[in-house]
């Protein structure tokens, strides 16, 4: 189903959620149990995913449908996109659950990206990390439990860091104060300053500041608190 390009931007996806990666702006629908399409259009190309009380049920790209077109357009670096809440289907050809589907998505770009010769100056890097790493990134990884800090906007716009990781805890990041968000407000105690998430395979902590959130995950095992007291020293560090 062919739809019209409209307005282009190579740097990201614009729409009614400006700066968010598409990975970021399908959790929230999902998160918010979103009904109705999501048009996605980039570089001449358009293509349709279709949200039912928050599941992802069917897409289309091109000659693709499923969850091939979901991957297709999921590895799109830019564009446009809209809502269309009265554009629904009663088809279903995904039944993967979400999560599923944005680190099948994340896993097949990183693929990709491994496929070619990476340029001399790349191959020198870790690999891992994007461009550059903040300060606070890297006095937190010499944490031995830390596996990952990112800093963020408060629109889930990863800071100094371009690699898929990082977007993805990014995205999980944004999801985390969402969800924290929604909890304060129904139990009436205001934002959360600070987040932890105590996993049997992974913590999480998010701390809010001003104008950033600042995400780490962990490695599970020790004692959770005393991990939370460490992070909190390594960041009243001057």
């Amino acid at each position: 189903m062919a739809l019209p390009a409209q307005n282009l931007e190579l740097g990201g996806f614009v729409g009614a959620i400006s700066g968010m990666s598409l990975a970021d702006i399908i959790q929230v629908k999902g998160n918010n149990r979103y009904s109705g399409c999501i048009v996605i259009e980039h570089l001449g190309k358009s293509g349709m995913i279709f949200l039912r009380d928050g599941d992802v049920v069917h897409a289309e790209q091109g000659a693709l449908v499923g969850e091939e077109a979901f991957y297709s357009i999921m590895n799109w670096t830019g564009g446009s996109f809209r809502d269309e809440p009265k554009v629904t289907t009663t088809g279903k050809t995904i039944n993967q659950p979400l999560g599923f589907l944005v680190l099948e998505a994340f896993r097949r770009i990183d693929e990709a990206k491994n496929n070619p010769q990476p340029p001399p100056q790349a191959a020198a890097n870790s690999g891992k990390e994007g461009a550059g790493v903040s300060d606070i990134n890297v006095k937190l990884k010499a944490i031995p439990e830390v596996e990952q800090a990112v800093i963020m906007t408060k629109d889930g716009v990863v800071v100094d860091d371009t690699s898929y990781e990082a977007e993805f805890m990014g995205a999980n990041g944004l999801f985390l104060a969402l969800f924290a968000g929604q909890l304060g407000s129904h139990f009436g105690v205001g934002e959360p300053k600070s987040v932890t998430v105590h996993g049997t395979e992974q913590h999480m902590f998010l701390f809010d500041s001003k104008r950033h959130y600042l995400c780490i995950s962990a490695k599970a095992g020790g004692n959770v608190n005393a991990l939370d007291g460490e992070i909190r020293r390594v960041l009243a560090q001057k």
